[in-house]
């Protein structure tokens, strides 16, 4: 790592990445800033995450669309947009093609998440994790950071400040769509089960494949992935048998 320039800094890179090689070449030192800026992105065209969500999320705003940057605390970006017709915030990776596809973190790429904020303007922060984990019961165990009440508080927070720093006649609709997201998260947290897979979601896509290895990212082998969903449909039906059987003792 090296502290960056004064022109890098002007570009909003906050840290650069020093590259050399160490069989003794005598190659020059490759600089790998960390821009933000999104203007010096399209020019760059260089980058990872961090940079496709940031260039991504600017040309789905210029579209005039509701987009917002989405952390996972455990190292990686996206975007989610809204949808009018839907009614709700959609998951959307451009740096790896994928689109509504949530669970692709944990269900394709083997990752156990924890926090997942979305960060707007207009929204100010939310923690979205229930939409990307399999189990929230088992999300609990590995969110250790801070206190979960904490948390929360500090969310609705940052969410009501938003909120009141929005233009009078755009705070109602900005309203509706923070109480239509937060039924959206109850209800997943309240999930007891892990979702029936929709269908077969790949490990992670973009960078070398040492790379994603050694981030454990390449996902599961075929009969890890169906050793998985047999263990998930049979969760299921057992959770729909014992519905069937409490309903029965009732009667």
């Amino acid at each position: 790592m090296r502290p960056p320039s004064d022109e890098e800094r002007s570009h909003g890179a906050g840290r650069v990445e020093s590259f050399v090689c160490c069989a003794g070449c005598g190659s020059a030192e490759t600089r790998f800033p960390r821009y933000n800026d999104v203007a010096k992105l399209l020019q760059t065209r260089r980058g990872r995450c961090g940079e496709w969500a940031n260039a991504f999320t600017a040309v789905c705003r210029a579209l005039r669309l509701r987009a917002r940057y989405v952390l996972d605390w455990s190292d990686h970006v996206w975007t989610e947009v809204w949808s009018p017709t839907l009614r709700r915030w959609v998951h959307c990776d451009s740096c790896e093609a994928a689109w509504d596809t949530p669970l692709l973190y944990e269900e394709g790429w083997g990752k156990k998440l924890a926090y997942v904020i979305a960060f707007s303007a207009e929204g100010g922060a939310i923690d979205v994790t229930p939409r990307y984990v399999l189990s929230w019961d088992e999300a609990l165990t590995r969110r250790t950071l801070v206190r979960e009440d904490w948390l929360q508080r500090a969310m609705a927070a940052s969410a009501a400040q938003a909120l009141s720093m929005r233009p009078p006649r755009l705070r109602e609709a900005a309203a509706l769509r923070q109480h239509v997201e937060q039924d959206e998260l109850a209800t997943l947290r309240a999930r007891r089960s892990a979702p029936p897979p929709a269908a077969q979601l790949p490990g992670r896509q973009s960078g070398s494949v040492e790379w994603r290895a050694a981030r454990g990212e390449l996902g599961g082998s075929a009969a890890e992935r169906q050793r998985r969903v047999a263990v998930r449909m049979a969760a299921a039906l057992a959770e729909v048998l014992l519905s069937v059987q409490a309903a029965s003792a009732r009667r």
